[in-house]
């Protein structure tokens, strides 16, 4: 067997990026061929031409690929043309984009399927997606990794009370601050919602809105800004409740670092959380109203906290063999 290139495009902090990695650093004896920030199809075309021989594997989410998703595509086949590529496909195609983005958006990732080698998604309702734009192919299920952020922090106080409700990750539209901030009602006053991350591009109004909508409410609002890695086990394990109330997940990096912290996020019922409930029963709070489920996580924040470390199934070492078998399978092909 040839030794596989791990092809990893865009900013670090950016979730796919940065998942992509750690899986890499996971998967051990590969090649990391490294593109930082955003570069050119044509770019990512010489690096690919250039790189040891055998199978690429490539993170993709069409807005690291270019700027539209028919320009991502056209990226993602020309690769594909190239060399024998495996994709690991992320936030697929789904009703919430939009009926006009979601067409376009499942054409791209309907075109960088059929040409790439072998297909990775992160869930089996990510493969539901998949098959919904057309792909009739079966993808291989590689979970998201969850890092193991407890290891690396200070001791915690598990029954300390609270301070605020707190969301990681980027605020994009539907990500689900607005309806933390109206639930905030059941809990006492001078909770607030504490948002680390930033504005996703092109919504940097959110911040404004948020912090009109919880000013209207009586509550605190605080956005972090970009949360460097080294600060984000200390944050979350600190006196927060942690919920992840984005209702239209497929897979989430902000679930996983919360589980890798040793909480038990907040989040709201969905195929995917249900998923993750069946390969490590308990590792979240699933609600199916969020005022009660706050109301109960304030009365009891023991309850967001998981015992012991990073579930088996759900750690690197688990995901990389899955990811390994894959590889091997199409570099022998």
């Amino acid at each position: 067997m040839s030794t596989p290139t791990c092809l990893v495009v865009g900013p670090a902090e950016h979730g796919v990026t940065a998942a992509a990695l750690a899986q890499a650093e996971a998967l051990g004896a590969v090649h990391v061929l490294r593109r930082d920030g955003r570069p050119t199809g044509a770019e990512l075309l010489d690096a690919v031409r250039g790189a040891a021989p055998g199978v690429v594997h490539v993170h993709v989410t069409d807005k690291l690929f270019g700027r539209t998703p028919e320009e991502a595509a056209d990226v993602v086949v020309a690769l594909a043309q190239a060399r024998p590529l495996v994709v690991s496909l992320h936030d697929l195609p789904q009703a919430s984009d939009g009926p006009v983005n979601a067409a376009r958006r499942a054409t791209a990732y309907r075109r960088m399927a059929q040409a790439a080698a072998a297909v990775v998604v992160a869930s089996h309702h990510e493969a539901r997606l998949l098959a919904a734009c057309g792909v009739d192919a079966a993808p291989s299920i590689v979970p998201l990794p969850v890092p193991d952020l407890a290891a690396s922090a200070p001791a915690a106080d598990e029954a300390a009370t609270p301070r605020a409700v707190a969301v990681l990750g980027y605020l994009y539209p539907g990500k689900g601050h607005e309806p933390v901030l109206a639930a905030l009602d059941v809990l006492p006053a001078g909770v607030g919602l504490t948002a680390w991350g930033r504005a996703s591009d092109g919504h940097d109004d959110l911040v404004a809105a948020l912090t009109a909508t919880a000013r209207s409410l009586g509550r605190p609002f605080h956005l972090s800004g970009y949360v460097p890695d080294a600060d984000l086990p200390g944050l979350l394990r600190s006196p927060v409740l942690p919920v992840a109330p984005h209702e239209h997940l497929s897979a989430s990096g902000s679930i996983n670092a919360w589980i890798g912290a040793g909480r038990r996020p907040l989040v709201p019922r969905s195929d995917y959380a249900l998923e993750l409930l069946d390969r490590s029963p308990g590792c979240v709070w699933l609600y199916d109203d969020l005022r009660t489920a706050l109301a109960q996580a304030w009365a009891d924040p023991r309850a967001t906290w998981a015992a012991g470390g990073v579930p088996a199934a759900l750690g690197p070492a688990a995901t990389a063999a899955l990811l390994r078998a894959v590889l091997d399978r199409v570099d022998a092909a």
